[in-house]
């Protein structure tokens, strides 16, 4: 495996912090992760916080995983950087002010891949991998679980990123 060298923000997820080993598996000099509140903090609140942090750090990939990839996706389009998302949440319910995955967070050109552990005892992920798979390419694994067995298959996922999709 070849160590990343592009920037990677990595957004954890909803009761994760930056101490989480899908965080610290990826195998990348330049790799960040900014411990958030996303249960006490409201919608607009948390794109804001993202917005600011990639403006200051101006990532080249977005990497997250559940609520993570979630906001992965939507910053990926306003920013226009390339993500890797692992068993995102599409249709958040811990609060109501979260609006649900919608084409419009789908359909674009900005390079996105989604990792999938299809045992994920929380989410769905074959209603995740169904309703991804129109948009983007899915590497979808059996068994598993929703804070990943296997985190270290993400960083396969950034070597094609950083290979295809960015001028490196």
């Amino acid at each position: 495996m070849h160590t990343c060298t592009a920037k990677i923000l990595f957004l954890h997820g909803l009761d994760s912090s930056r101490e989480s080993n899908n965080f610290h598996v990826l195998d990348a000099n330049h790799k960040y992760c900014i411990d958030i509140d996303y249960r006490n903090l409201n919608f607009q609140t948390v794109a804001d916080f993202y917005r600011d942090i990639i403006a200051k750090l101006k990532p080249e990939i977005l990497i997250g995983h559940s609520l993570g990839a979630y906001w992965a996706l939507k910053m990926s389009v306003l920013h226009k950087i390339p993500a890797i998302i692992a068993n995102p949440s599409l249709n958040p319910n811990f609060r109501t002010d979260y609006p649900p995955i919608e084409e419009d967070d789908l359909e674009h050109e900005i390079a996105q891949i989604a990792y999938l552990e299809l045992g994920d005892e929380v989410l769905d992920m074959y209603a995740v991998q169904q309703q991804l798979e129109l948009y983007m390419p899915v590497q979808a694994l059996e068994g598993g679980h929703h804070r990943l067995a296997s985190p270290e298959n993400i960083n396969g996922l950034i070597e094609h990123m950083q290979r295809h999709f960015l001028n490196q």
